[in-house]
């Protein structure tokens, strides 16, 4: 599902971690598996293509 990166910067990312295996925040546009949806929204590409995006195509 395709969020703005103000609300993905809250979410939980799966490989970010701390020394302590603690996990970190989504770092939206910053982040190589960041994919725009559109010109101010996008989504992890780690999971693959949104459903609502497949659908588009």
């Amino acid at each position: 599902m395709p969020v703005s990166e103000k609300e993905a910067k809250f979410k939980y990312c799966p490989l970010l971690t701390t020394h302590d295996d603690k996990l970190k925040f989504c770092q939206g546009t910053m982040c190589m598996m960041w994919r725009a949806a559109g010109p101010e929204t996008g989504f992890c590409g780690l999971a693959g293509r949104p459903e609502v995006l497949a659908a588009k195509a």
